[in-house]
């Protein structure tokens, strides 16, 4: 009776163990709408997988899905409440339409910002205690109640303004040309200019440009090759910045309920420095992709600082308009924008960034 007793209570404790391994072991599905090319891709979903399944000792493992195999662009939320995917790398928040109303605040326009200095100021703008509405913070006001985590990715460049063929030298040669805008914030941006915004997403800019329906785009340069889009475009004005895209990677509540605590760690930490990582890359892509630009198309880069004060000044008041236009309209739907916009800004200020002129006047009233 006694040996049996111990048999019992041996495969009692295999039986927990192997429980207890089984709960420590997650297999996650991985998924991004973008292709292999593109640096939140390659540069940042692979490398964060990598370091995940490394760092967990294999516990954790992704099966990966690319370019929209399983959930396309603006449909990640969807998909990951739907069980469909458990990490979306990226979640593109503002192709969810009025679903993440305060997310596109890194796409105001800037002056001095590097992607860095935007990844760690959205990251601490996710990871702040300011109450912006209803006692919520940006976290809580964005995310809550979604049944996800996020964290934010590595920051694109800049977004400047470029052109196929059109030389923009004049504030009236903005007049009724077509310009691809990417977010709701660019379409503001390129409205306040005089352009006519064209929103289309960044897989179809190319197949636009090459037919005329879209004269340029405001979109990174580092971004260019995701697009193939250094075949089409010659002409960018440079080094004022039409904000940064900024998104998420996310994971469903259920798939973190499969992670351990130390899973968790490793999760939050690991999108952390990815993220930073990723940035960088951003960034060094800028002078590899205008230099390229230069000897094989013959690309030209303008300085707003060496345009006609005329063009300058057009380009800087309706940069700064754009803010109140953006805080305005999103005010009117119910949302905090000023307060979010305000954070943000004090944010990306202590990181080195500058402000257009009278926006920081405006934000403290």
């Amino acid at each position: 009776m006694i040996r049996h007793v111990k048999t019992l209570l041996a495969a009692t404790a295999m039986l927990g163990f192997a429980l207890a391994e089984t709960a420590a072991a997650a297999d996650l599905i991985i998924s991004s709408g973008l292709g292999k090319p593109h640096l939140w891709v390659g540069a940042h979903m692979d490398p964060f997988a990598d370091a995940i399944e490394k760092g967990s000792g294999g516990k954790v493992k992704f099966t990966r899905f690319y370019a929209g195999e399983l959930s396309a662009v603006g449909r990640e939320l969807d998909s990951l409440n739907g069980g469909v995917i458990g990490v979306a790398a990226p979640l593109l928040a503002p192709y969810h339409e009025g679903r993440f109303p305060l997310s596109d605040v890194s796409q105001l326009p800037t002056y001095g910002t590097t992607s860095p200095m935007v990844t760690r100021a959205y990251q601490k703008l996710l990871d702040s205690d300011v109450k912006l509405k209803d006692g919520k913070t940006f976290y809580q006001y964005e995310i809550g109640g979604k049944g996800i985590r996020v964290w934010a990715l590595g920051a694109t460049a800049p977004y400047s303004i470029s052109t196929v063929k059109k030389v923009l030298k004049e504030p009236q040669d903005f007049n009724g040309t077509p310009l691809r805008a990417g977010s709701a914030l660019h379409t503001i941006m390129l409205g306040k200019l005089g352009a006519t915004p064209v929103t289309i997403p960044g897989p179809q800019a190319f197949e636009a440009a090459s037919r005329g329906t879209i004269e340029g785009l405001v979109i990174a340069i580092s971004d260019w090759p995701s697009y193939s889009l250094q075949q089409v475009l010659r002409h960018s004005i440079v080094d004022v910045s039409i904000g940064h895209w900024e998104s998420y990677l996310a994971i469903s509540d259920a798939a973190w309920a499969q992670l351990t605590d130390e899973q968790k760690q490793l999760f939050d930490k690991t999108a952390r420095e990815i993220a930073l990582k990723n940035a960088e890359q951003w960034e060094s892509r800028v002078g590899t992709v205008r230099e390229d630009s230069i000897k094989k198309y013959g690309g030209s880069f303008v300085s707003i600082n060496t345009l006609p004060a005329a063009m300058k000044g057009h380009i800087e008041t309706a940069a700064a308009n754009t803010w109140t236009a953006w805080i305005e309209k999103t005010e009117a739907a119910g949302h905090p924008a000023k307060a979010a916009a305000r954070l943000y800004a004090e944010l990306i200020q202590a990181e080195g960034g500058k402000l257009p002129a009278g926006v920081a006047e405006y934000l403290a009233k």
